[in-house]
């Protein structure tokens, strides 16, 4: 296997063409002075053209990795210029291109269509008419930019500018020069209904679909990234993760994986405004050379790069469920031209209320012993995290970034549980990360990354509590510190025909030095709670990969992966396939299909060989024998009039894992441990839809029915086969109180009927959050009060198989309030920080 890989690799690399091609970026430049920086870079062609002919066709684009005649022709768009390619005659070894204007008018009308947020409006029809009756004499149509230059003899004249969706805008042209012309949205009266012009908030490129993220905000509005992720059609939040179209999502920021658990995703993706993004690219099988597998969506920030301007952003707030938190912190970034700095600091101090509930009927040999408790979690403690960042632009697509992201944590809880049994346990802990990030990006397609991380968390916890005769005085001393390094290497090359080859590697070394003692009432260590591990992971993988655009419907991308994982009882080799076809079939609807496969690797403290003792009843078991389970994702998408989106999707996980609760009958205790299974397995329909009533409400709306089959052949002694049809629903509505005061009021509602994991049978869930937000005349004030959980719902588990009979109920979230404040600095967009892994970390 290794052999046939390793072949498939060498000969794609042998099909790399060495035809030159040009990537440079455009920022309102005279077609004139591109072509002269074109025919200086050009080594196959001689440009020829008249300067003072083309100067007035200004031009905003980014060609990236084009021929010479491909970059020309998406220079001029619908300019009316004409481009012709033809033998040279000073040199034969070179061909010339002659570029002109054919219109050799002395008079051209110029200007740019925008629309009522000041966004240009691409590819928008001008006609100029007649001012005396209305007739036909030329026209044109804006560019990417809105920008358009019309040549024509006859002044004055009638311009009839129109576009879908917008109403039809009539000026007179008496000068040259137009300016701004600002469009209005379509509202047509019929027999008392009212029509409005949707906006188109996606579109489908390059295998993707792609959301105009200032676009999509200015209707469904958000104050952070992590909100502005979840209006995106068929995103659903499920309190643990970002889904989309029923599958878990990775999320990659500016093409750069992050790795995140669910938790981390949230509180990261919260602290960052949502006006630093530009797009969001929803791939449904990440090609390989993002080294993520699976459902994932870019997040593609606003580049400020080769600009000069400090801006910044200060936020501070106050949260309250029984105990509060307030939280204070500012993001400043300075660019000048070449160069850009960023800094950020969050500053956390509080206190935050958890509760849980446990319910049994526990079997003792041949008897049933009834169980109940409560235990009340308070935790306070202060949280320090910042960066500082140094992006250095040394050309267009050849860039140096290096950061370092730190974070001081101190915590102090109290666990109280009455019931059944008495308890107290308190603990403190520390957390310590480190890390260093270096990215350098080369203009002929090479990308080399190294990331450094250290991470500690030393912790201690003392444990008094009795269950009938059962008394537990524990003292327990852990110790997790992880020190990981990252490589990474990815070459692109663009080939004939439209080809695309993208190949590369990664490795990564990890060593995990933790330890946990545990002593007993008398000071004496207890052997099944005690123990220590310094132990190397190694991954190391290699891919190669092929895309190809057909034409402008079909977008092709198909990869392959070879890993290899090493650790202390695991030494394996896997291949990892990946596939997507895009079809656009016409501007209304697109059909998506991807198949895509991973591997999911436990948490390191997961693999520990000891038991903590969480409570006189409960115990948490570590599994050394825990391995990596494999994931494969297969996805039929099609999307309707670019509103509607309606997806079936497949998931099966071999060896896949989970904490699971048993009761052992030899002695009162629960048992939570994670053991693999033979495999889970999901089987789904989605459905997500976006509304609106008038110009006050707006929304989307989430359907999913999923099927689930999880079976276990060696769970303790109760193998178990169990299956289960589900229900989930979620969504988003938007209404205007105030268009004058800018006041919006948001909810967002989520519902999943009953669900199984593994032995669990999951109750019915429901979540309602809602906002009310501000927003100052100029932008620079935002207000926002939040209720989330309203209605204090809960998780509510319980397992009844064999003779288990175990219920848990969770408040994972709390009922709580929020008060926050913004104050915009400048015209700030900040740049996403690449967070530090930290997933696998942590007790």
């Amino acid at each position: 296997m290794r052999r046939i890989i390793f072949t498939f690799i060498c000969c794609m690399l042998f099909m790399a063409a060495t035809a030159q091609r040009i990537t440079h970026k455009y920022n309102n430049v005279s077609l004139s002075e591109a072509l002269r920086q074109l025919n200086e870079q050009s080594e196959e062609y001689t440009i020829s053209f008249l300067y003072n002919e083309l100067e007035d066709f200004h031009i905003t684009t980014s060609v990236h990795r084009k021929t010479v005649p491909d970059a020309i022709r998406q220079m001029i768009g619908f300019y009316p210029i004409r481009m012709t390619v033809e033998p040279g005659i000073a040199n034969p070894s070179q061909q010339e291109i002659i570029v002109e204007c054919p219109q050799k008018t002395a008079l051209r009308y110029k200007g740019t269509v925008i629309d009522e947020q000041g966004q240009p409006v691409a590819y928008a029809n001008i006609a100029l008419l007649s001012p005396q009756d209305s007739t036909l004499i030329t026209g044109g149509v804006s560019n990417e930019s809105g920008l358009f230059v019309i040549p024509c003899e006859q002044q004055p004249v009638l311009a009839r500018i129109s576009f879908v969706g917008y109403k039809t805008k009539f000026v007179m042209f008496d000068s040259r020069n137009a300016r701004n012309i600002r469009l209005k949205p379509e509202t047509i009266m019929l027999n008392g209904v009212k029509v409005t012009g949707d906006r188109i908030f996606s579109k489908a490129e390059n295998g993707h679909l792609t959301y105009n993220m200032p676009m999509l905000l200015e209707v469904y509005p958000a104050d952070n990234a992590y909100e502005a992720l979840t209006r995106i059609p068929g995103v659903i939040d499920t309190g643990e993760n970002l889904t989309f179209c029923g599958q878990a999502v990775t999320l990659i920021i500016n093409g750069k994986a992050t790795t995140l658990s669910a938790d981390k995703v949230v509180e990261r993706l919260k602290s960052m405004p949502a006006a630093m993004l530009a797009k969001a690219e929803v791939m449904p099988s990440a090609p390989a050379k993002y080294h993520v597998r699976g459902m994932a969506i870019n997040i593609v920030t606003k580049d400020f790069a080769g600009t000069n301007q400090f801006s910044g952003q200060l936020k501070g707030g106050w949260q309250q469920n029984k105990y509060g938190t307030g939280y204070a912190g500012g993001s400043f970034i300075y660019n000048h031209n070449k160069l850009g700095l960023d800094m950020s600091y969050t500053f956390t101090d509080g206190a935050n209320y958890g509760q849980v509930e446990h319910e049994a009927n526990h079997t003792l040999g041949d008897k049933r012993i009834a169980y109940e408790d409560k235990t009340r979690n308070r935790s306070d403690g202060i949280d320090h995290e910042y960066r500082i960042g140094m992006d250095y632009a040394i050309a267009d697509d050849h860039r140096l970034c290096l950061a370092y992201t730190g974070q001081w944590n101190s915590t102090r809880s109290t666990n109280t549980t009455t019931g059944t049994a008495q308890s107290t346990q308190h603990s403190r802990e520390h957390t310590y990360l480190h890390n260093v990030d270096v990215n350098y990006a080369a203009p002929f397609g090479l990308q080399l990354g190294v990331s450094y991380t250290n991470y500690q968390e030393p912790r201690t916890q003392s444990l008094e509590g009795e269950l009938y005769d059962i008394n537990r005085n524990l003292l327990v001393d852990s110790r997790q510190k992880v020190s990981k390094w990252l490589f990474t290497a990815d070459q692109t090359h663009a080939l004939p025909n439209d080809w695309e080859l993208n190949y590369g590697a990664k490795a990564q070394f990890t060593n995990n030095n933790s330890d946990q003692t545990t002593l007993d009432q008398n000071q004496q260590p207890m052997p099944d709670a005690t123990s220590s591990v310094d132990y190397d992971e190694r991954i190391l993988n290699a891919y190669a990969g092929l895309s190809k655009q057909i034409g402008k419907s079909l977008s092709l991308d198909a990869s392959l992966t070879m890993e290899q994982y090493h650790a202390t009882k695991w030494n394996e080799w896997r291949v990892y396939p990946q596939f997507n076809a895009m079809w656009n079939i016409n501007p209304k609807n697109m059909l998506n299909l991807s198949f895509s496969s991973e591997a999911v690797y436990p948490s390191y403290w997961s693999t520990m060989s000891s038991i903590y003792y969480a409570s006189a009843y409960t115990e948490i078991w570590g599994n050394p024998d825990l391995k990596p389970m494999s994931k494969y994702e297969v996805n039929l998408m099609w999307q309707l009039n670019h509103k509607y989106t309606f997806t079936a999707f497949a998931e099966f996980e071999p060896d896949y894992f989970v904490q699971l609760p048993y009761q052992t009958s030899d002695r009162m205790a629960v048992i939570m441990k994670e053991t693999n299974f033979d495999y889970s397995n999901y089987y789904g329909l989605q459905a997500s839809a976006q509304f609106h009533v008038g110009q006050w409400l707006n929304g989307t709306v989430n359907a999913t029915g999923l099927y689930r089959h999880d079976k276990s052949s060696n769970f303790f002694d109760l193998p178990f086969d169990r299956t289960r049809l589900s229900a989930i629903l979620g969504g988003t509505a938007v209404a205007k109180l105030s268009q004058r005061h800018s006041i919006q009021f948001i909810l967002n509602p989520f519902f999943q009927s009953k669900a199984i994991q593994g032995v669990y049978d999951i109750s019915p869930l429901f979540y309602l959050n809602a906002s009310l937000r501000w927003n100052s005349d100029n932008g620079k004030w935002s207000v926002i009060a939040k209720a989330n959980n309203i209605f204090n719902c809960y998780a509510n588990t319980r397992s009844t198989v064999a003779n288990q009979d175990y219920a848990m109920r969770v408040w994972m979230n709390y009922a709580s309030a929020s008060l926050t404040a913004i104050y915009r600095i400048g015209n700030f967009k900040e740049k996403k920080k690449k967070e530090v892994d930290t997933s696998r970390m942590g007790y």
